[in-house]
């Protein structure tokens, strides 16, 4: 008997570690070159917002299905350089977008309202006068109960050189309810992050300035309105920034960033835990003979936290993408590197239902550069990764069903008459099917079981579709 149960949770265990679909993808796909805030969506996909290289950049959305094959992705053009920080799935299978409208000395708040297919339902423009508000991170939005919206950044009032945190809350159809502007600090503040709290209110961190050359962690409370209920400042440091804030399980709150090692003279990661008041129940120095650093930080269901980022590390210098894993006392249970020369970073992680993680950032594999999204299993692995890039599609080159389950077919349109290439590659990295392919002429077989990418060869160039057969 105990041996039947040993190998029924033997099965179940591997039944569920098989559940945890993972895979790893560069997307350049109309110009896409990264990936700041990335989210599951209701139907099991994944949707990311950015950045696009067209006209000089320009705001982008990308909807992914569960295995990360692209469905749709859309552009948003302004009157000079644009981009997305935050993107969420509204209640009604549409999206809500924070961005930034006209980057530079005239930037506004650009907020973005989009159905389910990602086209535009409206969108609005925020300032706060005469001066220029700037979102940097994908932790740049909240929403609290369905109803409003907090928008954070920091403002600058031209002439004047000191930056402020704002805080704008909105209706969800655009409408303004309150907008704030925090000058906590003489020497000026960032807001860089803001979460929703339990009692229908926002906090906020970012950066508070002690000198000119000097700061710390800034937090700032606010109602659902945008009204100050405390401040709190903490140094390390000479030069501390909070990048994320949440609040925890026990109505604390976390915040995730950076501190100046002056032993090393580079940045390493910093946990700050308080309490409901802002008040300081431990502090959680990383320290690191490499550069490393922090953007995204998530209370994960044990209590721990999961954070993505970036570390420069090698002979060469490369920066890869950094993963982290820590019990609920900010001590590191295990790290991830992903990537591949020269630049890889992470701006945001998510829990997802499987278990697992989604990363967004921006990274290269095999010299081609884009977003880089990564989806990983419970303990931050992604398997059977051939490290193949998913570039722009001209050919509507399809592999179906993705995943299969046995059966693949796959096809394309707009071919040249003659060169163009078809080859199946398996994890090993071995051709498992090659053929020349021509257009309308979809090509059909088995095979066993595991993940595969299919790769089309046309002109010197190629195309890659990852996909998965299941048993």
């Amino acid at each position: 008997m105990k041996k039947l149960l040993l190998l029924f949770l033997l099965m179940l265990t591997c039944t569920l570690a098989n559940a945890q679909n993972t895979f790893e993808k560069i997307i350049d796909t109309l110009g896409s070159g990264i990936a700041i805030c990335i989210q599951e969506t209701f139907d099991g996909g994944y949707v990311y917002c950015g950045a696009s290289q067209f006209n000089g950049n320009d705001a982008i959305v990308v909807k992914l299905d569960s295995v990360g094959t692209i469905e749709w992705a859309k552009i948003f053009s302004g009157p000079g350089i644009e981009g997305a920080s935050y993107i969420e799935q509204t209640p009604d299978s549409g999206y809500i977008v924070n961005a930034t409208y006209d980057a530079g000395l005239n930037a506004k708040n650009w907020l973005l309202r989009l159905d389910a297919n990602g086209d535009t339902l409206w969108t609005k423009t925020y300032s706060l006068g005469n001066g220029a508000t700037t979102i940097d991170l994908g932790n740049s939005m909240a929403t609290l109960n369905n109803s409003l919206y907090g928008l954070t950044g920091y403002f600058n009032p031209q002439p004047l050189t000191n930056l402020s945190t704002y805080l704008i809350v909105t209706f969800t159809n655009g409408l303004v309810l309150d907008s704030n502007i925090y000058n906590n600090s003489p020497y000026g503040s960032t807001g860089y992050a803001v979460c929703k709290t339990f009692d229908n209110g926002f906090a906020i961190t970012g950066e508070y300035s002690t000198s000119t050359s000097t700061a710390d962690f800034n937090f700032i409370r606010t109602n659902s309105s945008g009204d100050t209920l405390f401040t709190r400042s903490y140094g390390f440091s000479q030069a501390d920034v909070g990048f994320d804030i949440k609040q925890t399980s026990d109505s604390g709150f976390v915040i995730a960033g950076i501190f100046w090692n002056s032993s090393t003279f580079k940045y390493n990661i910093f946990l700050i835990k308080t309490d409901s008041v802002g008040d300081t129940l431990w502090t959680k120095p990383f320290y690191s003979l490499e550069s490393q650093g922090v953007s995204s930080i998530f209370q994960t269901s044990d209590g721990g936290f999961i954070m993505a980022g970036r570390i420069v590390h090698g002979m060469p210098l490369q920066a890869d993408l950094l993963l982290i894993k820590t019990d609920a006392l900010g001590d590191t249970l295990w790290t991830r590197f992903f990537g591949d020369i020269p630049s890889d970073n992470g701006y945001f992680v998510r829990p997802t239902k499987d278990g697992g993680y989604i990363i967004g950032g921006t990274g290269t594999i095999m010299g081609n550069a884009g977003a880089y999204i990564i989806k990983t299993d419970s303990l931050g692995n992604v398997y059977g990764s051939t490290g193949v890039a998913e570039l722009n599609n001209p050919f509507e080159f399809l592999v179906y069903p993705n995943p299969s389950s046995g059966l693949v077919h796959i096809s394309s349109k707009g071919l040249p008459q003659k060169g163009a290439l078809l080859q199946v590659i398996n994890t090993e990295g071995k051709a498992v099917y090659s053929s020349p392919i021509a257009n309308k002429c979809p090509h059909s077989f088995s095979l066993r079981p595991g993940i595969y990418v299919a790769l089309l060869q046309v002109n010197a160039k190629n195309y890659a579709q990852k996909f998965i057969v299941l048993h």
